[in-house]
């Protein structure tokens, strides 16, 4: 019991095999987030919805991003997998949303988007050290999941809010108008993905310890 708690309230350092899993975490994760954006945004509602699909895609954020955090006991994927996806999507949103079809407001806006996706991954990384003062770890993992999913809903206002141009698609007003009440349903959803993220980990170790 005395070894379960210590590794409940420590993070174990980061070593090549965490890397090498960190990046088939940020692969998941960005497979995920561009699946999405093709799915919600070009192939079913042909441009309209924004960044609206990013309320339904949480649940799935959350079944990875836990499932490393618990399996390997390490933080941190969060800004990894996150912060990669951020800077390989400067260059797509600079020739999407720039160049091809301008509306942003400045290729700086695309650089803005890229810092807010690792504005993502350091409120999941950042929310975890709860695993410090909280000795339960199935708590830990679900109030770091509903800070996650709200605090990343929170922070896409900003460049919504401030990086197009007047009312490209309407983005803005859709995500934060017609789209709010989502936004219990997409924290709700977030904190399963964790859940399921997290017995998906500790099957793993049962898995693991039964052989």
């Amino acid at each position: 019991m005395k070894n379960n708690q210590e590794n409940i309230n420590s993070f174990k350092k980061w070593d090549s095999h965490t890397f090498r899993w960190a990046f088939v975490c940020f692969l998941l994760i960005g497979s995920v987030n561009g699946l999405f954006t093709y799915l919600f945004d070009v192939l079913l509602f042909e441009n309209k919805i924004g960044y609206g699909f990013f309320y339904f895609v949480l649940i799935f954020f959350g079944i990875i991003l836990y499932y490393f955090y618990v399996r390997f006991q390490r933080n941190w994927f969060g800004i990894f997998a996150f912060g990669l996806m951020g800077f390989i999507g400067i260059g797509i949103e600079l020739w999407l949303e720039y160049y091809t079809n301008p509306v942003l407001k400045s290729p700086w806006a695309a650089v803005g988007w890229g810092l807010i996706y690792c504005g993502y991954g350091l409120i999941a990384d950042f929310s975890m050290c709860l695993k410090k003062i909280i000795q339960k770890e199935q708590t830990v993992i679900l109030l770091s999941a509903g800070i996650f999913g709200l605090g990343s809903i929170l922070l896409s206002i900003i460049p919504l809010q401030f990086f197009y141009v007047p009312n490209p698609d309407e983005d803005a007003k859709s995500f934060l108008t017609y789209g709010v009440f989502l936004i219990p349903y997409a924290v709700l959803q977030t904190i399963m993905g964790a859940y399921i993220g997290m017995k998906l980990a500790q099957q793993k170790d049962f898995i693991t310890k039964s052989k």
